[in-house]
């Protein structure tokens, strides 16, 4: 994300991927930030935390720039749990400095500050019980299409070695060890993750889950 991206989102009403705070004095508030960005951004987007900005977006800038950006990195890396993937920023509006701290979706989640938060609207609140299951799952790759696909309600194509017929179904559950899918009419269909082959099918464009056995 280039400065001039990042100055775009400085004037965005904040939203799950935005945050700002006016200072860094409270580090666990930026350490529970950090977490439930890692834990909840998508992969191919981008999470952004500004500090030295109000929340209605007015640039107050910080005294100690390169001060508050290593403050940031060292909450990142040795206070959240695995290290939080980040970049951290220095950029210059309207004469001030301000620090952007840049969070990727995270493949080593679930990351905690104590307990996993997650992003719910604005606001960082604490994993349930289920979502904490799915940020487990989320480090097996074959899991993590799966969940973004349940995250969106994208519906997927089975296909089972033995049935010629593809049917379309629900994703209902993706734990660390299989998944679980719901068709339109008959019982639900379990596949563990090392007998799932996962490609788009051509015609439908969905997400095709082959299960062997």
């Amino acid at each position: 994300m280039t400065d001039e991206e990042l100055k775009c989102r400085l004037s965005d009403f904040e939203d799950g991927w935005t945050e700002r705070k006016e200072n860094i004095k409270s580090t666990d508030d930026i350490r529970k930030t950090l977490v439930a960005f890692a834990n909840s951004v998508p992969d191919g987007d981008e999470a952004v935390l500004f500090v030295g900005v109000a929340d209605g977006g007015n640039i107050i800038g910080v005294d100690n720039p390169e001060k508050a950006q290593n403050s940031i990195s060292k909450t990142a890396s040795e206070w959240c749990y695995p290290p939080i993937k980040h970049t951290a920023r220095v950029i210059g509006v309207n004469g001030k400095y301000i620090v952007a701290a840049i969070v990727q979706a995270s493949h080593n989640k679930p990351h905690f500050a104590g307990p996993a938060f997650i992003r719910s609207g604005s606001q960082s609140k604490k994993a349930s019980e289920e979502v904490f299951n799915q940020l487990i799952a989320s480090r097996i790759s074959k899991a993590r299409p799966l969940l973004e696909a349940m995250r969106k309600g994208e519906r997927v194509i089975i296909s089972r070695c033995y049935c010629v017929t593809l049917v379309d179904c629900a994703i209902v559950e993706c734990t660390e060890h299989y998944a679980v899918f719901q068709p339109l009419i008959g019982e639900s269909i379990y596949g563990y993750y090392e007998q799932i082959r996962l490609k788009r099918n051509s015609a439908t464009n969905q997400l095709q889950v082959d299960i062997d056995g």
